[in-house]
């Protein structure tokens, strides 16, 4: 193999490198930042499954408080 060759191939396999180390870097960026959403996305998820569950414990006092009422109100009926 001559000299220009051995040249051209060893600028191939350098170019090849810089594409595949860019590549990397890439992916390595796209998953610092998927990283993040899902953190972010866990995140809101825990905040929403507590908002959900006080939702969830104030209907369930309220439900009560509307049977009472109406219970009584049955009564009041009952009693006329």
């Amino acid at each position: 193999m001559s000299n220009i060759q051995s040249s051209e191939v060893l600028i191939s396999l350098e170019e090849k490198i810089e594409n595949l180390e860019s590549s990397i870097d890439k992916l390595i960026n796209y998953c610092e930042k998927l990283s993040d959403e899902n953190h972010s996305v866990k995140h809101t998820n825990n905040q929403l499954m507590l908002e959900r569950s006080e939702l969830q414990t104030k209907n369930d006092k309220v439900r009560g408080q509307v049977e009472a009422m109406v219970e009584r109100l049955k009564a009041m009926d009952k009693a006329s």
